[in-house]
């Protein structure tokens, strides 16, 4: 038998990523635009803000007030059917779809109330850097790596619960 995680459950961790991610923008804002404009951690890793108007990886940059509100209702949209899709989904998978949507609603949060999205992470080797990315960034990627995981790997491979 397939177990799901449980819709509250899902939906506490819908709401804990969403505010990990907005505490941390949060801070990226108060410590990194205002007061140090860079924080070196490692040789390849530092805290650097930037202000991406477009989506992952700095794609669509520049696409003015229609990227704004096209971006931020077609992740609402998105969102709110990987949420109800995700009570139907063995557990993996629905954690996936949860993480994705909470990484998304972030990033659309940012857009409502500054017009584009906080970016902060920044990994390098010497002057080659990844593009700048975030915490609901990492969330996106790790709901897509769960999903396929167990959709190729796992024995709950079927899409939907029966």
């Amino acid at each position: 038998m397939k177990k799901n995680i449980g819709i509250f459950n899902l939906l506490l961790i819908l709401i804990t990523f969403i505010f990990l991610d907005y505490a941390t923008k949060l801070w990226a804002i108060e410590n990194l635009f205002i007061k140090y404009q860079s924080i070196k951690l490692t040789s390849f890793l530092s805290m650097t803000p930037v202000w991406n108007s477009g989506i992952s990886f700095g794609f669509f940059q520049g696409s003015g007030e229609i990227g704004r509100y096209g971006f931020t209702i077609f992740a609402f949209l998105v969102s709110i059917w990987l949420i109800f899709s995700s009570f139907k989904m063995p557990r993996y998978s629905s954690l996936g779809f949860i993480l994705i949507a909470s990484g998304a609603i972030g990033n659309a949060i940012d857009r409502i109330i500054y017009g584009k999205v906080v970016d902060f992470i920044d990994f390098y080797i010497d002057d080659l850097h990844w593009p700048a990315f975030n915490l609901a960034d990492t969330i996106i990627f790790i709901g897509a790596f769960l999903f396929l995981f167990n959709q190729f790997f796992t024995a709950e491979s079927s899409y939907y619960q029966k």
